[in-house]
């Protein structure tokens, strides 16, 4: 009131976003981003938010168009809603009215909106919900899909852009999206399209597929998932380092020494016992063991045995699908540029005009063959044309975004 300004932090959310800097000290970017998500998550309520549920507030608010643009009221109208049924199941654990004011600050931060308008966009309030409700990892995969696929259940490559563009604010707000690729998705795009050889459109069994393979701009969601499930899991080892004993969350055993593990405090900090290096291959389990596991792994070691040390530093092993970073999207603004002029000098040495058009009397089998090749050509560029769109407009509310951070500071540097 004294300066007669609006302040958009939730004094809450400012003390959570300050906690989770106790995670920085997690050398693995998609656990210290999924454990921090996790975090949130619970603050927020929405680990007891089921995925089927959020569905039908959609329905019952109508909010059908992915397109349209949303304000404030109806952003909590929705979410009182989602909160209030949460209330019924969940009593004594649900603060309805904090819950519907931490979340709505969260939505409407730099994470989904930019420019600060007020108004967010219908999909980017669904994927934020979807992405942080509990659920089986499989079935929220097929959900998202289909919020962005067409009538024909397919998605094409700006539909596809859409998703990944709000799926990642949720590590960008955490400060974590550098190591996802950074806020160009077009890599991802090309990725998954490239996995289904290069078609128009995918469906939602090849879109689960690739995101089986963790690809390196959505591997915090699968982990996010690992995280929550080895929260409360126990497992019959003894940490070699801490010594730890029964091990409480991860558990991660040697594939190079026999009967080592390492617990999860030990193994995101980096400590190591003696005889056994950061680079040797470890498993990952976040549920007790089986006993086909336990042999299957015994296998390995045996194997590892007769490896040097040179292997394992020549092999490292990547969890997730790797995707080319944000430098990688530098050349595909001359593409387009470069693929006409190759079709002009197509065209140059044919001895043809492009602003022509042959007599039906002349057209041969081999000019019917060159149209072909200049109609999946020209197909090509318009891909290429589309996809180039959808990232102006995803760099253009970033520029937006980041005037207006601007401007937050220069307020903040004059008072």
């Amino acid at each position: 009131h004294e300066t007669q300004t609006t302040c958009w932090d939730h004094p809450k959310m400012t003390d959570l976003f300050q906690s989770l800097a106790d995670l920085n000290n997690v050398r693995f970017s998609a656990y210290r981003t999924a454990i921090k998500i996790r975090r949130l998550q619970k603050a927020l309520c929405l680990d007891l938010l089921d995925l089927n549920t959020t569905s039908e507030v959609f329905k019952q608010h109508k909010l059908s168009q992915n397109d349209q643009l949303i304000g404030v009221q109806d952003v909590i109208s929705c979410l009182t809603t989602i909160y209030s049924g949460l209330e019924e199941k969940h009593k004594d654990m649900v603060n309805v009215p904090l819950c519907v004011d931490m979340f709505n600050m969260f939505l409407f931060s730099c994470a989904f909106e930019s420019g600060r308008t007020g108004k967010i966009r219908v999909q980017s309030l669904k994927i934020g919900l979807m992405s942080l409700s509990k659920g089986l990892l499989e079935e929220k995969y097929r959900c998202l899909f289909k919020e962005v696929a067409g009538p024909t259940e397919m998605c094409d490559q700006r539909q596809l852009g859409l998703l990944l563009h709000d799926a990642i604010q949720i590590p960008r707000q955490l400060g974590e999206v550098a190591a996802f690729g950074g806020s160009n998705i077009e890599p991802s795009v090309r990725s998954c399209f490239q996995q289904n050889h290069n078609k128009p459109e995918i469906t939602v069994k090849q879109f689960i597929d690739w995101m089986r393979l963790e690809p390196q701009s959505m591997v915090w969601l699968p982990v996010l998932h690992r995280v929550a499930a080895a929260e409360t899991a126990k497992h019959q080892a003894k940490c070699n380092i801490c010594k730890e004993c029964p091990i409480v969350g991860f558990r991660y055993r040697s594939l190079k020494h026999f009967n080592y593990d390492v617990c999860q405090s030990c193994f995101f900090s980096g400590r190591t016992a003696k005889g056994h290096k950061l680079h040797y291959p470890m498993v990952e389990y976040c549920i007790p063991t089986t006993s086909g596991e336990d042999v299957r792994d015994f296998t390995k070691v045996l194997k590892n045995k007769f490896r040097s040390k040179k292997y394992f530093a020549k092999h490292p092993r990547l969890g997730y699908l790797p995707v080319q970073t944000v430098l990688e999207g530098d050349n595909l603004e001359t593409s387009l540029q470069i693929e006409y002029e190759q079709l002009k000098e197509q065209h140059l040495r044919r001895g043809i005009n492009p602003l022509a058009s042959p007599p039906d009397s002349i057209v041969s089998p081999q000019h019917t063959s060159e149209d072909a090749e200049l109609i999946a050509e020209a197909k090509l560029l318009r891909q290429h044309k589309g996809r180039l769109e959808a990232r102006m407009q995803i760099l253009e509310d970033h520029n937006k975004q980041l005037e207006s951070q601007l401007h937050r500071l220069r307020q903040l540097l004059e008072q």
